[in-house]
């Protein structure tokens, strides 16, 4: 039985040991047609206000370079949380074949810094699993995010998320919700000192009323060439893997099962956010990067060897030819 089930992994290509060089190798060959041939400046496209001057000013190519490490350091440290009782090797490198695959954020420094953050604080809600005690662990990724949306406001969105994992594991209780207010609270309180102390500062909090002020209007969907493209490619990988998830057991322990739903769900809510806000669709595809890499370690491994093969193989054709067609509308 053990020498059947084997055999059925090593005809699977997602089991071949050079799966990771050559998702390596693709990235990095995407990675060099963008800076040679994609010409539509996206630096900081979606940063605040604050931080366009000395974006523009730096060389376009150090901007990708310095992205790139980003994307590499959130896909590194994406594949140390425990997710699937079974690690993929090459989950990091898909996540840096999918960025490669968008060359419209290849050389956005500040969507990579925003969700390598993001990454950051789900990892930091997979801690109340080893936590003694959950109201220091819960003190911690929410006194974070709110620190984050300080420079970024996007993060907002991610407060009422950070409640959901906590409910899940049943330890969401009334010190632990208080605990939450008072992380969330801290950076608000140290923030208003810092303004007060150095009104340099001011710019920022500028570019938070901004933000929040838009947040009231309803704006109008407008679907780009480019977000055409993603909207074709990105479900390819993401619903079958949201489905197979719901509809089997495969992820059989409990906490894990909790984390993947975890992840699933934000996934989603990102989603829909991407449509609430259409002119931060491309913000929300960038954090939703993450999650679709784990979801594709989740769905290919677990269908069988011929099915699995068919369905990596064009997946990743259909990423390539939305990179391709990307490039010829730029």
């Amino acid at each position: 039985m053990a020498l059947t089930y084997n055999i059925q992994r090593q005809k699977r290509i997602v089991d071949g040991r050079y799966v990771a060089v050559a998702l390596l190798i693709c990235s990095l060959l995407l990675w060099g047609a963008g800076a040679l041939f994609y010409t539509t400046s996206s630096q900081g496209l979606y940063s605040p206000e604050w931080t366009q001057g000395w974006l523009f000013a730096v060389d376009s190519l150090l901007m990708r370079f310095v992205a790139l490490l980003l994307y590499a350091l959130t896909a590194i440290l994406l594949s140390s949380y425990l997710m699937f009782e079974r690690r993929a090797s090459w989950q990091p490198f898909m996540m840096l074949y999918l960025v490669a695959a968008n060359f419209s954020i290849q050389a956005d420094v500040m969507a990579a810094l925003t969700q390598l953050l993001m990454v950051v604080a789900l990892g930091l809600s997979l801690r109340i699993d080893y936590a003694a005690d959950e109201r220091g662990a819960i003190f911690s990724q929410f006194a974070f995010v709110t620190a984050s949306s300080v420079l970024f406001p996007q993060f907002l969105l991610l407060l009422p998320l950070l409640f959901i994992y906590p409910a899940q594991c049943g330890r969401l209780s009334l010190k632990s919700f208080f605990a939450a207010l008072l992380g969330i609270a801290m950076p608000v309180w140290i923030g208003a000192a810092l303004l007060y102390l150095f009104p340099a500062l001011h710019p920022m909090l500028d570019t938070l009323k901004l933000w929040l002020n838009d947040l009231l209007q309803t704006p109008s969907v407008v679907v780009t060439p480019s977000m055409l493209l993603r909207l074709c490619a990105e479900p390819l990988v993401t619903l079958p893997a949201i489905v197979h998830f719901l509809f089997t057991a495969t992820v059989g322990r409990t906490h894990l099962r909790r984390r993947v739903a975890f992840f699933i769900t934000v996934y989603v809510v990102l989603w829909l956010a991407g449509w609430l806000r259409p002119e931060l669709f491309t913000l929300y595809f960038v954090w939703r990067l993450p999650i679709i890499s784990l979801l594709a370690a989740y769905i290919f491994p677990a269908l069988p060897a011929k099915t699995s093969n068919i369905y990596f193989i064009a997946a990743m054709l259909v990423w390539a030819a939305s990179a391709t067609l990307e490039l010829w509308i730029a």
